[in-house]
């Protein structure tokens, strides 16, 4: 079984967002990690006052040959992208991935989102990502805003992003998780999840807990690529990171907490087994 997983996104000082989450909850499957930064900042973006700065292009290239050089990759299976806001930094990713081709890439597209009204970053960066990226990837993890922005048109049903899927070249063949999808007919006290893989559509629903906090996108990423780590099937790996997002959510509400904490994500380890 392999050994590892590789995550190429951001890094804080402080919280649970980017690599810190993702790290945790790689960990908590019993699974080894190996976390290459494209930002290393004093906190999420959410915060009114940040400090930190992207990591260096020959920094980042001199880490992922760093690992190449003692074999890392070689016991993984799955590398995982999030954040990165350099494009230099988006072509060492990119041709990481092409290095390691037994490696599965699972493109997280984090450049946007509904509740903070757009992009986190200028426009060409991420569309820059896109085009590099995207062709790469096995698995993409977009929320409903960031699918949209691939698309370049909005979709409100699912005939909407049937016809809009057929019509984009870059993600033929291309396994699709929608994360909060926003359906005309989602309930709105439901959180739903749409998994697209070739002509197979699927629609996994939980509660929505009215709660906004950062990193859960990165959480169920990563708890997505650490259960099929452990060879369970995407829908087995989807559901239990619902739930396991669910459930921390609820005990985050509970307990009048606003960020993700290692006490909130420890409270239900037994739903990762």
């Amino acid at each position: 079984m392999p050994k590892n997983i590789i995550s190429i996104q951001s890094q804080v000082a402080s919280g649970y967002v980017g690599n810190n989450i993702a790290g945790f909850a790689i960990q908590l499957h019993g699974i080894d990690l190996t976390l290459l930064p494209t930002v290393f900042l004093s906190a999420h973006t959410g915060h009114p006052v940040i400090f930190g700065e992207a990591i260096s292009p020959a920094l980042l290239s001199d880490l992922v040959k760093g690992i190449g050089a003692i074999n890392i990759p070689a016991d993984a299976t799955y590398l995982i992208s999030g954040f990165c806001n350099l494009p230099d930094n988006i072509d060492i990713i990119a041709n990481a991935v092409i290095q390691y081709p037994h490696l599965k890439f699972v493109y997280d597209p984090v450049f946007g989102d509904f509740h903070c009204g757009g992009l986190y970053f200028e426009e060409e960066i991420a569309t820059y990502s896109v085009n590099k990226l995207l062709p790469l990837a096995h698995i993409l993890t977009p929320n409903h805003w960031e699918l949209e922005f691939i698309l370049k048109r909005p979709f409100s049903t699912l005939e909407d992003l049937k016809t809009a899927l057929e019509e984009n070249a870059l993600l033929e063949n291309k396994t699709i998780i929608l994360t909060s999808a926003n359906l005309a007919d989602t309930p709105p006290d439901v959180m739903e999840v749409v998994l697209i893989q070739g002509k197979r559509i699927a629609r996994f629903h939980g509660p929505k807990i009215p709660l906004e906090t950062t990193g859960t996108g990165d959480l169920f990423t990563a708890i997505l690529t650490s259960q099929l780590t452990l060879q369970k099937s995407l829908d087995e790996a989807i559901r239990i990171a619902m739930d396991f997002i669910n459930h921390t959510l609820a005990y985050m509400q509970a307990a009048n907490e606003k960020e993700l904490s290692a006490a909130a994500l420890m409270k239900h380890l037994h739903l990762l087994k």
